[in-house]
């Protein structure tokens, strides 16, 4: 890599890419830098001004556009890791594919929407269109984070986060035709390569919503203090939870369509299993047992869609494990609520259910992921072992996982008992593995390099 040249520089994004698969993570932390700091080097941020032909042209904005997502990506919102400001992107979006691949010349916008020029969005490809996501993504991240840091109210800040709820809408409404979330785009990619762009790029409109919304949600560490939570106006905290839980809800009816309709084999994006997790917490926090019985089947949902990816990707795998073991908890709790539902007194299922979740946080704890790719570093730093990420469980004979609890574990659930003044103990079986993951940094990385392995859909596991 002594030689600044773009075959090095794409090959070093090959390695990254690798690394990010295979969690060598201090590789692609370090290689990710190296590969910004060439790219501003060269100059690849500006357009050419060389008379070299048009697909030379389009491969220099798609490596730099690479660069620019993996930088929002591992950054995670956090301004002292961001090396690609967006203010310093002075070139123009990739185009289609089509027009790339088969070299027909065309002419982009840049990453700020220019909507007066109609010709300029046209040529935007699905890339251009996740290289605008990834950046309000970045947005949405860098304010909410600054707002619980500061230890700020989310209602002070509801004119920065309503405008960032209008630059999503805006996004939605500028894409074309052809990708806008409906059925028929849906169908027409259902068999092909392209279904992993198009669920990703979805999914992650989905998730920025999420992200915005998520700070009014008790016992989850992308919350603000409680204290803050307080003196927030009721009815804009139970605003800002609909809007979360809804949305939650809308991604698991996006991959209930596509596991319904489409090939699944397609689905390649590791990233999905990130949101995944995200969603399953938003909903096991927000849901109302009492009012509605359908959060299994949501949850089941979130399994079954990942159940591809768990085959490709350990850390799907692992993540894939946990939901199960929501799913496990749930049928405990329910089961425990209809057989002595007599005996509690003016407690519903829902608070018994939300009681367990927050005594499953008091025991573990809100510490950092084992995912989070901050944490990784930092664990790396205090020892000299191996980075090699551990070995997925599977749950045994295909079905929900087996929770991971160590014998000495003491489990009360507080409820009223009319007949007995105590509380009721469940047996150690009801916990599953960490029910609290913080994926504050790596959750953010969608994985620009996908159309790659997309023949990985046609290799047996």
């Amino acid at each position: 890599m002594a030689e600044m040249k773009i075959e090095n520089l794409q090959i070093l994004l090959l390695l990254i890419c690798w690394y990010s698969l295979d969690r060598k993570i201090s590789n692609m932390w370090t290689s990710s830098a190296m590969a910004a700091r060439i790219a501003y080097g060269m100059r690849l941020n500006y357009e050419s001004t060389d008379p070299v032909p048009f697909i030379s042209k389009e491969a220099r904005r798609r490596i730099m556009w690479s660069i620019f997502m993996l930088d929002k990506f591992n950054s995670g919102g956090f301004a002292e890791l961001t090396l690609c400001n967006a203010s310093t992107m002075h070139l123009n979006l990739p185009c289609e594919e089509r027009n790339f691949e088969l070299d027909i010349p065309t002419t982009t916008a840049t990453l700020t929407p220019t909507f007066s020029s109609g010709t300029l969005e046209s040529g935007i490809g699905l890339m251009g269109h996740m290289s605008r996501l990834v950046k309000i993504r970045h947005d949405v991240l860098e304010v909410t984070k600054r707002i619980i840091s500061s230890k700020e109210s989310p209602y002070a800040a509801k004119k920065s986060i309503k405008a960032l709820d209008a630059n999503l809408h805006d996004f939605a409404h500028s894409l074309p035709n052809h990708l806008q979330d409906n059925k028929r785009n849906l169908l027409s990619r259902a068999y092909t390569t392209e279904l992993t762009g198009y669920i990703t790029l979805h999914s992650l409109w989905v998730q920025c919503h999420c992200d915005l919304y998520r700070m009014m949600i008790p016992g989850i560490r992308e919350s603000v203090p409680e204290l803050i939570q307080r003196d927030v106006p009721i009815d804009y905290a139970e605003e800002c939870r609909e809007l979360c839980l809804q949305y939650a809800i809308d991604m698991c009816r996006l991959w209930s369509d596509t596991l319904l309709e489409c090939d699944m084999s397609r689905i390649t994006d590791q990233s999905l299993g990130i949101y995944a997790y995200q969603c399953a917490n938003i909903l096991i926090r927000l849901w109302d047992l009492d009012l509605d019985s359908s959060l299994r089947d949501y949850l089941m949902i979130l399994s079954n869609f990942l159940e591809r990816l768990a085959e490709i990707y350990q850390v799907v795998a692992e993540i894939r494990f946990e939901i199960n073991g929501f799913i496990d908890s749930l049928d405990v709790v329910t089961n425990f609520y209809a057989t002595r539902s007599d005996e509690l007194f003016s407690q519903s299922l829902t608070e018994i259910w939300r009681s367990s979740l927050k005594q499953q946080s008091a025991q573990e704890g809100q510490t950092t992921s084992k995912f989070s790719l901050l944490e990784f570093l930092q664990q790396q730093n205090k020892s000299d072992g191996s980075e090699e990420y551990p070995d997925a469980v599977e749950p045994s004979g295909g079905g929900l996982a087996d929770p991971d609890v160590r014998a000495d574990q003491g489990l009360r659930l507080d409820v009223d008992v009319a007949s007995v003044e105590q509380t009721c103990e469940l047996s150690n079986d009801f916990w599953s593995t960490s029910l609290n993951m913080d994926f504050d940094s790596y959750d953010t990385r969608v994985d620009p390099f996908c159309r790659i392995f997309d023949d990985w859909a046609l290799v047996e596991p």
